[in-house]
């Protein structure tokens, strides 16, 4: 009998290939024993323990399978960086989300452009939003302590912000958006070194977050850092977003680098997919920074006739000069109306508001700020006590459509005793009896303790059927007892009659009418 030399490798690639055989035939019980003999023969080739893994976490053995890819990419070295993405997989299998964001890190660290590297992209970005390894109630929570922040930077209460952003990013250090404001918070009060540690945390995380890199990129250069500076800015040139806002907050960096032909390329291409207003006014700004003052004059009076009661009409004028440069940043242009913003305004700025030619420009403050900011404005009109500016300010809640905006100054009125609806111009174009009905509807709404949108669902409704059949009111309470029953839904006419002193069949018709024709 002739002996034999057993090459152990090649036993091992024989079984290497069973093994995808018998995978491929969909026979995954063959294939792992073929796989595990692979492994028996030539345990030093890091593909028989990757193939095994990777057939391990398919079969659901996520424990065993993620032991050894950990052993590939602690022990061996294999050049698997797939290895990451596979203990990612294993990890979300097993809810373990934060461990999974560490490990698609780490593989898009080594393979920017591997075969994984999308699905990862994708996969991170639906950790960072969607959070699944928080509870509802560590949601909310992170919520409130963000809005509650950010009210307290717009009122210039930095430390309690700082606070408030603390605790929001303590709940889930994965996330994103608290970091980034705890940054800018710690960069508005000052603390430049607090503010770029906070952002690099950030990107040590998610390195093309769009917003940390952009604020890193404004530190460095408020500090002076020009290596810094040319290194962001070489990323900044990298990075794409579909989505408008970091787009905007692209360009404004650029704006504040100095690069405004940067910043100006790139708001002309926003305004084709995005023609807001903000938009036109940006480009229209880096347009003139850029030293092209005819065509910034066409951009602003495109941008006048969008927003013709907007503050920033002023910068029209600009181009006639050509004089300085316009910041990015968007403060007010008008000094006493961006010093009330602020919280710095005296009683001579206050006066200003006496100034009808100031009226336009500070009702579209008010409609465009958030909601901290429209309080403060608010708080500032009815202080002054101008009749005429309160009048409009009342008005533009049922002028303007339903929104935020209107429901801040409704409850900014209702705070001081005021009753909105107790103004001629609330119903204005409807009869003296429709607006009785309007009024009397809506008081019955407040008595209830019911809020804005309610009865701003009032005034649409009945506004909309009265102009547009123009019944005659001979009975104002029919009206309104069927004007609460088709908008609260109340079922029981004959209560709602008993109330009204009203017979149920004549409240019935009434309802009807509304029903048809709203």
């Amino acid at each position: 009998m002739t002996n034999k030399v057993i090459n152990f490798r090649e036993g091992s690639k024989h079984y290497f290939e069973l093994g995808n055989y018998y995978y491929y035939k969909n026979n995954l019980d063959k294939a792992l024993t073929y796989y595990e003999r692979a492994l028996a023969v030539d345990p030093a080739n890091p593909v028989n323990h990757f193939n095994l893994a990777c057939l391990l976490s398919e079969l659901g053995n996520f424990k065993k399978s993620t032991s050894i890819f950990k052993r590939i990419v602690k022990e061996m070295d294999s050049g698997l960086s797939e290895s990451w993405f596979w203990l990612a997989m294993n990890s979300g299998q097993q809810q373990q989300y934060r461990e999974a964001s560490k490990y698609l890190r780490k593989y898009l660290e080594q393979e920017p452009e591997g075969d994984y590297s999308w699905q990862a992209e994708e996969i991170l970005d639906y950790l960072r939003t969607d959070l699944p390894m928080l509870s509802q109630y560590k949601r909310d929570l992170i919520e409130k302590f963000s809005a509650q922040g950010v009210e307290l930077v717009s009122k210039g209460l930095l430390p309690e912000a700082i606070k408030c952003f603390t605790r929001a990013s303590a709940i889930e250090p994965e996330l994103i958006a608290p970091k980034n404001n705890l940054a800018l918070s710690w960069f508005q009060m000052g603390k430049i070194g607090k503010a770029i540690e906070v952002t690099r945390e950030v990107l040590e995380r998610e390195p093309q977050n769009l917003f940390a890199n952009c604020n890193l990129a404004a530190f460095s250069y408020i500090v002076n850092d020009e290596l810094a500076v040319r290194r962001q800015i070489q990323i900044l040139d990298q990075l794409w977003s579909d989505d408008p806002d970091e787009m905007l907050k692209l360009g404004t960096t650029y704006g504040l680098l100095g690069l405004d032909r940067r910043a100006m390329n790139l708001f002309r291409g926003l305004r084709e997919t995005c023609p807001s207003y903000e938009v036109q006014l940006l480009l229209g700004i880096s347009t003139y920074n850029c030293g092209y003052l005819a065509a910034a004059a066409g951009i602003f009076a495109q941008a006048n006739q969008i927003e013709p009661e907007s503050p920033y009409v002023v910068y029209m004028q600009y181009c006639a000069g050509g004089k300085g440069k316009i910041p990015y940043h968007l403060r007010i242009p008008n000094e006493a109306i961006a010093r009330i913003l602020e919280g710095k305004a005296g009683p001579e700025e206050l006066k200003t508001l006496e100034e009808p030619e100031v009226w336009s420009q500070m009702l579209w403050v008010i409609e465009h700020c958030s909601s901290p900011a429209r309080n403060r404005l608010c708080a500032a009109v009815l202080d002054l006590n101008c009749q005429q500016l309160i009048n409009k300010l009342q008005a533009r809640i049922w002028q303007r459509g339903v929104g935020s905006p209107q429901k801040d100054i409704y409850d900014s009125l209702r705070e001081r005793g005021i009753d909105p609806w107790r103004r001629h111009y609330w119903c204005k174009g409807l009869s003296s009896g429709a607006a009785a009905v309007l009024e009397g509807a809506v008081r019955i709404l407040d008595q209830q303790g019911c809020g804005y949108f309610a009865l701003a669902l009032v005034h649409k409704c009945w506004t909309s059927y009265w102009l547009k059949n123009r019944p005659p009111i001979r009975n104002v309470q029919l009206w309104t007892a069927a004007l609460l029953v088709f908008v609260q839904g109340l079922e029981n006419l004959e209560a709602v009659a008993g109330k009204f002193d009203l017979a149920p069949a004549s409240l019935a018709k009434a309802v009807k009418k509304l029903t048809v024709c709203i």
